[in-house]
């Protein structure tokens, strides 16, 4: 009882939490393009805005990744154990074939269908967006070097290095967010 308390009190505003901070990400890592592609044309103009979004980007990506890893182990068991796992699936049905014996009534589907949808395909989508995520937040901590240590104007062979970083982080961002509002729009780790 005090654990369901525990997550009704505290997993589901940090979940909130997570996906608006996970929101500014997308945001500031997409800016953060935008800004520094100008650099492949040699327009340096925007060079202070950017370091600053390289800095926010960075900041808004290692507080999203920490708060998404202390979340991490509830959705493990609270969710892709309890509704995602096949196994789940099989014992879900099992059991409602069990009870559809002792009322007398069949809950047996069409020929040619299934009655449980497995979607353990959902559980392992996730597991392929943490590993993308994972590997964003070295990308971005060498991003934010490169845009503090990295003269690009005198440099220019590093830009298109720098500007493909960039593009990188954004996209792990972008679909790591798209992947977590999927996952989450069938089951949620505060979703009790």
């Amino acid at each position: 009882m005090l654990a369901a308390l525990l997550l009704e009190d505290v997993i589901r505003p940090l979940l909130v939490l997570h996906l608006v901070l996970a929101g500014a990400l997308v945001a500031a890592t997409t800016h953060h393009v935008v800004w520094s592609a100008r650099y492949l044309w040699g327009n340096f103009g925007r060079r202070r805005g950017e370091r600053t979004l390289a800095l926010v980007a960075a900041v808004l990506y290692v507080a999203t990744f920490a708060l998404g890893n202390l979340l991490y182990p509830t959705y493990k068991v609270r969710v892709r154990a309890e509704y995602f796992d096949d196994s789940v699936a099989a014992s879900a049905d099992a059991r409602l074939r069990e009870t559809a014996e002792h009322t007398r009534t069949t809950i047996d589907p069409p020929p040619g269908e299934q009655r449980i949808v497995s979607l353990a395909w959902l559980g392992h989508l996730f597991d392929v967006k943490e590993h993308w995520v994972a590997l964003g937040l070295p990308l971005v901590l060498a991003l934010l070097w490169m845009s503090r240590r990295l003269d690009l104007k005198e440099n220019r062979a590093a830009v298109p290095i720098f500007v493909g970083m960039s593009a990188l982080v954004a996209a792990l961002v972008w679909a790591g967010a798209i992947i977590g509002i999927v996952v989450t729009s069938y089951r949620s780790v505060g979703g009790l």
